[in-house]
């Protein structure tokens, strides 16, 4: 396929994505499937640069209106043009500072509340995001799948910040390879592994995994604890937390139970029936504002108001898991996002409500202040000690 037509697709792929709620890599999937003729090679370039326009929206567009006299078709074109472009530079210098970085202004006023260089995290993170995966270390060790990858030619080095992690150099179709049909792995960024880590869990622990989604922390957690204890993953999304029995009996996992909360309910009553946890874990929904290199069009879309809807929505979570903790416990709260709004502000929120509890650690990770390396996805995370 020429460069012309695969730019064309992805300018079509990067108009469905912006006028879609859909999650941007659901929406290419299911294009892909509709167009069996795109080859995996032309697929790898139509998906780079749609998500590479997608995270740099404000500076493509900005650029396609510099150059309207050049016949740039759209975004997509633009976006090439520009890394293409020896000038570039000098043209990004004299863009206002929130077009230059991809955010928008209220955006960046509510991250520089935790760093004053607050415009190079949203620099960094209009980077491709790393294909990280977790080693089941029950199974194996790092070092094992490290040499299996090697030979059979996947580049990867060990992540720096979580002991399971690996680092994958190159898209692969890793869900077909040996090693995760073994369930020796596991597909899960560095910094979600951060968190299950944060939860200090031990084997024979009663462990609530409040919001499993899919349970790929409830999964790490099982692996920790070296399948000895209980882990309740509970959620309100049948379609993910079916998967999690299917993805515990390849990983060899069995302490794990799955629960759907009725969302009908306003109170859990069905919390209240269960002996207290060990550690309980509310990974709370948010903006995802710290997962924008994987899907972008959320910090386009964000507002102000919606923002404010989730911070209720994960102090009402939090504080509805919190009788759950038996005394002594732990209460760990994480989010994927950067914004202070949903991480320290709700905990501290929490705290004033709930003397019982105090604050015993937290960490606020984002891929610039991790280092030259990609680093992991944005993400927060406080484990509250219950007295």
């Amino acid at each position: 396929m020429t460069e012309s037509s695969l730019i064309g697709h992805a300018e079509e792929l990067v108009r469905i994505i912006r006028k879609s709620s859909q999650p941007g890599d659901q929406i290419a999937s299911e294009y892909y499937r509709s167009k069996k003729y795109i080859g995996a090679k032309d697929r790898r370039f139509i998906g780079e640069w749609t998500f590479h326009t997608l995270r740099t929206l404000a500076t493509a567009e900005a650029y396609h209106q510099a150059h309207l006299h050049d016949g740039l078709g759209g975004p997509v074109e633009a976006a090439i043009a520009m890394s293409r472009d020896a000038e570039a530079s000098t043209f990004l210098a004299e863009l206002p500072e929130c077009t230059r970085i991809n955010t928008q202004p209220w955006l960046l006023q509510e991250t520089l509340r935790r760093w004053p260089d607050a415009a190079a995290v949203w620099q960094a993170m209009t980077q491709e995001a790393p294909f990280t995966i977790r080693v089941n270390l029950r199974r194996t060790t790092r070092a094992e799948v490290l040499q299996i990858l090697q030979r059979d030619d996947i580049p990867a080095h060990a992540g720096v910040h979580a002991p399971a992690a690996i680092i994958i150099g190159k898209r692969v179709a890793l869900t077909q390879h040996p090693l995760y049909l073994s369930g020796l792995i596991e597909i899960q960024d560095e910094g979600s592994q951060l968190i299950s880590l944060a939860c200090g869990a031990e084997p024979g622990m009663r462990v609530l995994d409040a919001c499993a989604g899919a349970g790929g922390k409830s999964l790490h957690l099982a692996d920790l604890m070296h399948d000895r204890g209980t882990i309740i993953a509970r959620d309100i999304e049948w379609k993910r937390l079916r998967e999690i029995p299917k993805r515990a009996r390849q990983a060899g996992i069995r302490i794990i139970d799955i629960a759907l909360i009725d969302v009908k309910q306003q109170h859990d009553p069905s919390l209240r029936s269960l002996e207290p946890f060990d550690v309980v874990l509310v990974d709370a929904p948010c903006t995802g504002m710290g997962t924008v290199r994987r899907l972008p069009m959320p910090k386009w879309r964000l507002q102000p108001e919606q923002l404010l809807r989730y911070t209720r929505k994960q102090l009402h979570i939090l504080s509805e898991n919190a009788s759950s903790v038996r005394s002594g416990g732990a209460l760990v709260y994480a989010t994927c996002s950067i914004l202070p709004s949903e991480n320290e502000d709700v905990v501290q929120r929490f705290l004033s409500d709930h003397p019982e509890f105090t604050l015993e650690a937290e960490q606020q990770v984002d891929p610039y202040h991790q280092g030259p390396s990609p680093g992991t996805d944005g993400l927060y995370w406080a484990r509250l000690r219950r007295s």
